[in-house]
């Protein structure tokens, strides 16, 4: 919009000049002053570096270079395990058998002539008894069986002793019923179940409520010089049904013999 001369006033006139003076001279200063760098905001330039460039990773050591610590000790190798060397006696060729332990102490055989009635001899006669003259001892298979021992019930059967032998009776239940066995004296009555035994020991386990079938015990003791005794079963009323045999010590005897009772 264009304003006539004739309505300036001097004053006003004068006071434009001077802002517009003023104006012309800011933008000269302005344009005259240097733009400053983004790296003069930054700091001052780095020196160039004229060193190379080195790969700080340490190399890998070589396979034949690594050996274990100076304090580590060595392992040693084991040795293989060898085999078990049998126990060979210098005098034989073959080794030594071993000797096996479940298997029970046999009488020898008899070697003596037929007809000789020597001790041996006469243990021969029954498949449940043998004998060792040396040591005096007498082994006996007592054998249960349906109210019976070795087949033979109410006194029927006799088991005749040396005096003083060293006695064995290995007991085995080959009845269903539980049956025992137990050393009473041979005069009076027979008492209804087990009591004290008549010979020290000389009772099987579980006297009373009896041993299960295929089960077995051992009784050892020492008969004396002579005596009579009865060997019966201790379960409550088994000996009064029947099962029970007669043992004899018999100074005459020189060997134990078992069999039917002699009238």
């Amino acid at each position: 919009m264009l304003v006539s001369s004739s309505h300036f006033h001097p004053a006003l006139l004068l006071t434009g000049l001077v802002a517009v003076i003023a104006l012309t001279g800011c933008d000269k200063d302005d344009r005259a002053r240097p733009i400053a760098t983004s790296s003069a905001a930054e700091g001052p330039p780095l020196p160039e570096s004229t060193s190379t460039t080195v790969d700080t990773a340490p190399p890998a050591p070589a396979l034949s270079a690594v050996t274990p610590p100076a304090d580590t000790p060595a392992k040693p190798r084991p040795k293989p395990a060898g085999l078990p060397r049998p126990s060979i006696d210098p005098g034989r060729k073959t080794p030594i058998p071993r000797a096996d332990s479940g298997a029970k102490a046999r009488a020898p055989a008899d070697s003596s002539p037929a007809g000789a009635g020597s001790a041996a001899a006469a243990t021969t006669q029954d498949k449940w008894l043998s004998y060792d003259p040396a040591t005096n001892t007498v082994t006996f298979e007592l054998i249960a069986g349906p109210f019976t021992f070795n087949g033979y019930r109410n006194g029927e059967g006799s088991l005749v002793l040396p005096s003083k032998a060293n006695v064995v009776l290995n007991f085995v239940n080959k009845d269903g019923t539980p049956h025992s066995a137990e050393v009473i004296a041979g005069e009076g009555a027979l008492p209804n179940a087990a009591g004290d035994p008549a010979i020290p020991r000389a009772y099987t386990n579980k006297v009373l409520e009896g041993l299960p079938q295929e089960a077995s015990d051992v009784m050892r003791f020492a008969v004396p010089e002579s005596g009579t005794y009865r060997i019966f079963c201790g379960v409550p009323g088994h000996g009064l049904s029947g099962m029970w045999i007669w043992m004899r010590v018999d100074p005459a005897a020189k060997a134990p013999s078992f069999g039917p009772t002699k009238a």
